[in-house]
């Protein structure tokens, strides 16, 4: 097994199972480097990064109108673990609906975002008992949210869904790096659908969609799982040091 140190301390190298899609793998990378409180390179998170967009797409595996992911995600976590991984992240949410079938295929522990989030909640937020879920079909399909969250949840409805996922995945959306403030605008103008319903949060459930929220914009608390990776990472791979605790 690998580890580095740090003043003595023993570091966990993080995997990142990337590539779904390449700009989330990006910005988590980004957000563990920025959320590290270091003065040389070598107090830095020791990352392996596997970004293989060739992953097939979640979303459509799931619905039925696509290829399984799975063989080439578990191929990848064995290659971040045969590359020194002690244990794997994985910047998309879609993705763990299969959380169960990877981690029984993985020599590595998987760290589960959603399960950071449902923490996050009882942390900060232990009176909230409304959220909104911004999230792709496949997820909402999967019933992945409802599986490790335990606060009641609310999703757009099916022409709104239908929005969301026109927004993130066109030819003009925020896959093909489309972050401008027009996709902003048609995603609040979904997420106030949703404040009608009474929603106290929303949890931006698709990785892309943590590139154009936050708290300023929305006028709610965001959760972002994008975030709460990055921290875990850094609490695992540099011993707590953390900028930004909340």
């Amino acid at each position: 097994m690998i580890e580095s140190e740090v003043k003595g301390m023993p570091q966990k190298v993080i995997g990142i199972l990337g590539g779904m899609g390449p700009a989330a793998t990006g910005e988590l990378f980004n957000r563990i480097v920025n959320n590290t409180v270091a003065k040389t390179d070598q107090e830095h998170v020791n990352m392996i990064i596997i970004n293989d967009p060739q992953i097939p797409d979640r979303t459509n595996y799931i619905l039925g109108k696509g290829e399984s992911p799975l063989p080439r995600m578990i191929n990848n976590i064995k290659k971040l673990y045969y590359a020194g991984a002690e244990v794997v992240i994985i910047p998309c949410m879609t993705a763990h609906s299969f959380l169960e079938e990877l981690q029984k295929e993985s020599p590595v522990p998987i760290v589960n975002a959603i399960e950071l989030v449902e923490s996050y909640f009882k942390s900060f937020y232990p009176s909230i008992s409304k959220i909104g879920l911004l999230a792709t079909t496949g997820s909402v399909k999967s019933g992945v949210y409802n599986k490790y969250i335990s606060k009641e949840i609310i999703v757009p409805d099916e022409d709104n869904q239908g929005k969301l996922m026109n927004t993130i995945y066109s030819e003009n959306g925020i896959k093909a790096g489309n972050t401008s403030k027009e996709t902003t605008d048609e995603i609040i103008t979904i997420i106030n659908t949703l404040k009608e319903k009474n929603i106290e949060a929303v949890i931006a459930g698709c990785t892309e969609l943590s590139l154009v929220l936050d708290d300023n914009n929305v006028r709610l608390p965001v959760i972002d799982p994008v975030l709460l990776l990055a921290k875990k990472a850094v609490e695992l791979g540099n011993n707590c040091s953390i900028l930004n605790v909340r």
